[in-house]
């Protein structure tokens, strides 16, 4: 069979990649092209590869030197893959070189990519019109977490701002600020099974006509806009202003007067004792090490008889559990992401067992009066009363 060049092209376009500057030195002058065929091989040892064309100038400064960088771009960094990819002047290259830091091998390190891998040439192989360069790792380091700059189809692509989450490693490391996650959080509280476990916690905590309600870690405010169409009045707090004022313009387009948002801590509420009727937090204490100082504020502010609503994780939340609820069911790509996302959250930060909040509800003046389970045992769902 015979391949048409371009389309074979084409073809290899449909496979989406991450951008990179592959950089060296050759008698002391700095050189770098911009390289999508990048790849790890091996953890140990430490190797990694990527494919030169044969006629460009840094392919043959990497054969002379027997060393090179990778670059790993960020989606903010489209001009200099450009700039490396022929589209500026020598005159700009060298400019941008000559500000990066340079690595033990000599290569340079471009300012604010997502990471790097400083290598020495372990094989060089024929690769048809290019070279396969295999690396060995010298040194290694991550960026800021950011999003990465993305090549497909023959043109740049970038992930959905919306859905952008802190990646698995940066969960763990807390390395993402919820204050950049406001439109994720927009959308993942008003579609999917997310959504259905706020309106179903509303309903069970069922607030009345005459009552004040306040919602802890109210993020964009879909709870909090929910329990003032059925109250006399709600408000929500939250630690990012970010949240709130998007919270705020929501519940303003909406034209819900009664409800209002307040950039405030969880542990130290800026309200009287008993002035309200109802408490809610959604997906709140897993963040919190330890439930005692929230609880209290709660108490204190509710009035007795008061109830308290809470929408968590359950302790077996986790990745592999919510892959396996989600694939009984038929949700769309975003929405699925978004619940994996609050399954690495929840492996993240703490996933209180049903034994301890329940304690920790008791040392603190409630009576719990409902224990629901959702998502095949995955989210809770709790009422609460100030005895």
């Amino acid at each position: 069979m015979l391949f048409d060049p371009a389309e074979f092209r084409k073809v290899l376009g449909q496979f989406a990649t991450g951008v990179t500057l592959v950089t060296t030195v050759q008698d002391g002058a700095p050189l770098a092209m911009t390289v999508n065929s990048f790849s790890a091989v091996s953890l140990e040892p430490p190797l990694v590869l990527f494919c030169a064309d044969r006629r460009s100038r840094t392919s043959a400064a990497i054969e002379a030197s027997g060393v090179f960088a990778v670059n790993i771009l960020r989606d903010q960094q489209r001009d200099v893959s450009d700039l490396f990819a022929g589209k500026g002047t020598d005159i700009d290259r060298q400019a941008v070189l000559t500000e990066a830091h340079v690595a033990e091998s000599g290569s340079p390190i471009l300012k604010d990519v997502l990471a790097f891998i400083d290598c020495k040439v372990e094989h060089a192989y024929d690769g048809g019109d290019h070279i396969i360069y295999v690396g060995r790792a010298l040194a290694a380091g991550r960026g800021e977490a950011g999003a990465p700059l993305l090549y497909y189809r023959g043109t740049y692509q970038a992930l959905d701002d919306a859905w952008r989450w802190r990646d698995r490693y940066a969960a763990k490391e807390q390395a993402t600020p919820f204050h950049e996650l406001v439109d994720f959080f927009d959308r993942m509280q008003a579609e999917g099974p997310y959504a259905t476990l706020v309106d179903e916690l509303v309903t069970l905590v069922d607030p009345g006509v005459e009552e004040r309600c306040l919602d802890l870690g109210c993020g964009t405010g879909r709870l909090t806009r929910e329990m003032g169409r059925r109250s006399s009045e709600a408000i929500g707090i939250d630690a990012a202003g970010a949240m709130v004022e998007r919270a705020t313009q929501r519940a303003r387009a909406l034209g819900l007067d009664n409800v209002t948002f307040r950039e405030a801590l969880a542990t130290r509420l800026p309200f009287p004792e008993a002035s309200f009727d109802v408490v809610t937090s959604s997906n709140l204490l897993l963040h919190l090490p330890e439930l005692g100082p929230v609880l209290a504020e709660v108490a204190r502010v509710l009035r007795p008889g008061g109830r308290l609503g809470l929408l968590e994780p359950a302790a077996a939340m986790n990745r592999t559990a919510m892959a396996a609820f989600l694939r009984g069911h038929r949700y769309n790509p975003q929405t699925s992401h978004a619940m994996l996302a609050w399954a690495d959250a929840a492996e993240a930060t703490y996933r209180h067992t049903e034994d301890r909040l329940s304690a920790e509800l008791g040392g603190a003046g409630f009576q719990v009066d409902r224990r629901e389970r959702r998502l095949n045992g995955l989210a809770l769902l709790w009422i609460a009363h100030k005895a």
